[in-house]
């Protein structure tokens, strides 16, 4: 197909060689020819009727009768039609009408066509015309060939000029070509015009085929409750998420050699069910895993794949200008990491900010996280719907060693100073003092906090001689014998609550929903009437250490002046009437718990009050 020469692409504009190259991919697989017509036998007009339904076979059934010589000039053929064109008035709506009879006529007498020629030409043309919405569509029906606008029938003669001038270009010789170097703005420019081309085709046909395939490999790396997530090769766009599973798309770099040059491989692999890169995609994880990650395979993590497969996923996507209406085929993996595997990789996460990062199952299941990133997980989401994150945290930990202390018996309460001695653990109301072995001092409570804090996500500020790695880790090399020192204390009463690998990494094992601070840290107050109701303050106070200032938090709630006499009377150490403790956990446990306090009040025997410790505000 020819194309118009740019000298200059700018002079042109983007938006003409945008429409010019719609129109050329509108005649694909529509250039067939058509089979012999007696003219004796069939009327013309029939004859195009006919063609309409003939040329929606596949390309594949085309055969073409050697025999048969076409003795027309196909430039010749094109300019007779282009003389033809009817008119459109530049402005209002008069305009001409030209039936495709005519033309076929025309290109017979004057072309030397033969009618299958002329039929199949005067067909290929309209079916251009007509992707791109030129003729009016009621004329068409008739067999006219009208014009809906002035600006239409401009394209419409722009297009079939550049079709009858030889040698001519649209774009330069090498637009197409691929490569790394090949200018950013040429690549989005070629995004753009499939975008178009390709959602338009979608929007007027929902029965559109895919013309593109690509087979996924995906890595769930689950630590807890947070899920490894890797920045999209793609360019940041606006609307577009941004964050994916790690992993990556099948290469044909992922097969052996001698597969790779069978005949038949891009064909092959050109089928979503393709079973040759069923067998050979798990080298396409390996190699993603070791790219994004540094993850090295029987190192650092093994693999399984998960059971639970999702369906081929379609959608108008690709990074850069490879996009077009795809069909994706995803392979999903469970990844089991060592201890080396995850300690590298906590590493590694921490050194490539913006890079790779975490998402909880409902970060990912939600339209984007607190800080604006987002989970590009549109396939999982069409195959597990509102189940996406119940779905999620269905998949096994990656981690190799399960946190020790993970159930509500082992509940824990970290000491409020370094001169009192003990922790409390257990279930609420069964809770017991445990004494380490000797009073911690003063920087090691101060560490101990520092991992408390971590293991909870609560934010620290200006980390100083530490690295903060993700699920409650710390590289804390430079202090490492402070660490160990507080491990051999708390060890024999609280067995593997602090872990160190490397003699590098330290870590408080124990799952953060049942880890609480002292409750000397936390502040109270009461406000509002008895009768009107009011607001309830529970605030977390910062805490200063020589590697950073572990940063404050507040709960708030507005309660109802039941609620807020029931408070009232526990402050002052009185026991309320009816079911208040009920009523209490109902309404302030999570939110309590979620800023690090494990209760808000106590009962022992007769008496409840809120909980010792707990401290009053003397200002909102």
């Amino acid at each position: 197909m020819a194309y118009i020469a740019l000298a200059d692409k700018d002079a042109i504009g983007f938006d003409l060689c945008h429409d010019l190259f719609l129109a050329g991919v509108a005649a694909r697989n529509v250039l067939l020819v058509a089979t012999n017509y007696e003219r004796k036998n069939r009327k013309v007009r029939g004859g195009l009727a006919e063609m309409s339904g003939e040329c929606q076979q596949s390309a594949d059934d085309f055969s073409v009768n050697n025999n048969h010589e076409i003795k027309a000039d196909p430039v010749a053929l094109l300019n007779i039609v282009l003389s033809m064109l009817p008119l459109h008035a530049e402005e209002g709506r008069q305009r001409e009408s030209c039936h495709e009879t005519e033309i076929v006529t025309v290109l017979i007498e004057q072309g030397r066509a033969t009618e299958a020629t002329a039929v199949s030409l005067v067909y290929t043309l309209r079916r251009q015309f007509e992707a791109l919405s030129l003729l009016d569509s009621i004329e068409l029906r008739s067999g006219k060939w009208t014009f809906v606008s002035f600006p239409a029938s401009l394209l419409g003669r722009s297009w079939l000029t550049t079709l009858a001038t030889p040698g001519q270009l649209l774009l330069p010789a090498d637009y197409w070509e691929q490569g790394d170097d090949r200018p950013p703005e040429t690549k989005e420019e070629q995004r753009s015009l499939l975008h178009r081309v390709e959602l338009g085709r979608l929007k007027f046909n929902q029965q559109a085929k895919t013309i593109r395939t690509v087979h996924v490999a995906w890595a769930f790396i689950r630590l807890g409750n947070n899920f490894l997530l890797h920045h999209r090769e793609d360019k940041k766009r606006p609307g577009e998420k941004s964050y994916v599973l790690p992993g990556g798309r099948f290469s044909l770099t992922d097969l052996p050699v001698d597969v790779r040059e069978r005949h038949d491989i891009l064909k092959t692999i050109f089928d979503p069910e393709s079973e040759i890169v069923t067998q050979h995609i798990a080298r396409t994880l390996e190699r993603e895993l070791e790219e994004e990650a540094g993850l090295l395979v029987g190192i650092h993590y093994t693999y399984t794949p998960l059971s639970n497969s999702i369906p081929i996923y379609r959608e108008v996507n690709g990074a850069g200008n490879r996009h077009a209406y795809s069909s994706y085929r995803f392979n999903l993996f469970q990844i089991k990491l060592t201890q080396s595997g995850e300690t590298h990789l906590l590493d590694k996460v921490s050194t490539s900010p913006g890079t790779l990062t975490w998402f909880s199952a409902a970060d990912i299941a939600a339209p984007q996280r607190p800080d604006g990133a987002s989970a590009y997980v549109e396939a999982l989401r069409q195959a597990w719907g509102d189940e996406l994150d119940k779905q999620l945290l269905n998949v096994p930990d990656s981690s190799t060693s399960p946190l020790p202390y993970n159930d509500e018996s082992c509940m824990l309460d970290l000491p409020g100073h370094p001169g009192k001695s003990f922790f409390y653990s257990g279930k609420p109301g069964k809770e017991k003092p445990i004494a380490p072995v000797s009073p911690l001092d003063q920087q090691e409570w101060q560490f101990l906090m520092l991992l408390g804090w971590h293991a909870r996500s609560f934010p620290i500020q200006e980390a100083r001689r530490i690295q903060l790695l993700a699920n409650g880790w710390v590289n804390a090399s430079d202090i490492i014998q402070l660490a160990k020192g507080l491990q051999e204390k708390i060890q024999p009463v609280i067995p593997n609550l602090i872990e160190i690998r490397e003699n590098r990494y330290a870590s408080l094992r124990i799952s953060p929903d049942i880890l609480f601070l002292p409750v000397e840290l936390f502040h109270y107050r009461i406000a509002g009437s008895n009768k009107d109701g009011g607001e309830f303050w529970l605030e977390r106070q910062e805490m200063q250490t020589p590697w950073g200032c572990l940063q404050g938090g507040r709960y708030e709630k507005k309660v109802t002046g039941k609620t807020t006499a029931t408070l009232r009377e526990l402050e002052k150490g009185d026991d309320p009437d009816g079911d208040w403790e009920r009523n209490l956990r109902e309404q302030f446990g999570e939110g309590v718990r979620g800023v690090g306090l494990r209760r808000l009040w106590s009962s022992k025997g007769n008496s409840s009050c809120l909980v010792a410790g707990l401290q009053r505000m003397s200002n909102p």
